[in-house]
């Protein structure tokens, strides 16, 4: 588990593709993949750069997730029901478990500072020190806090 750690943004980032995707002889407006990435990326363009830059360049953020998918409900409320009938009730409920860990994840990597102070000042196996400094590193992958924002302008 410590080396490959879960990384819920990953796991989170799965459903876009479901939400995108159609299967063989399901009926499904024409217009409606073109409708989700429309609302979905105006509201994130509109969140500005600091949401829009990672996600291009595949890294989930749960800030930049969570403010998004609250503006498109706000932005188009009657289309939410058709996204959830098409990528189904279960699926939907497991991605929340997925999108609830990424808070889970930047929370305790906001912490990793205190942490990695505390490990290396109190811990004397290295075993264990190298366990945690896996633990802050799936803290930080996991919650896209690996993607750097301080030169993106909003």
């Amino acid at each position: 588990g410590e080396i490959n750690a879960y990384t819920p943004n990953l796991s989170a980032a799965w459903m876009f593709q479901k939400a995108m995707s159609v299967k063989v002889g399901q009926k499904v407006d024409p217009k409606f993949v073109n409708r989700l990435l429309a609302v979905n990326f105006q509201q994130m363009d509109d969140m500005g750069g600091k949401t829009m830059t990672p996600f291009l360049q595949d890294v989930v953020r749960f800030d930049g997730l969570v403010g998004s998918l609250a503006r498109s409900f706000k932005a188009d409320p009657l289309f939410m029901p058709q996204i959830v009938a098409h990528v189904g009730l279960p699926r939907l409920i497991d991605w929340l478990g997925h999108l609830s860990m990424m808070g889970i994840y930047s929370a305790l990597h906001a912490t990793s500072p205190v942490v990695e102070t505390l490990v290396e000042n109190i811990e004397s196996d290295p075993r264990e020190k190298f366990r945690w400094r896996r633990r802050m590193e799936a803290w930080k992958f996991g919650s896209g806090s690996d993607y750097i924002l301080d030169n993106i302008e909003n």
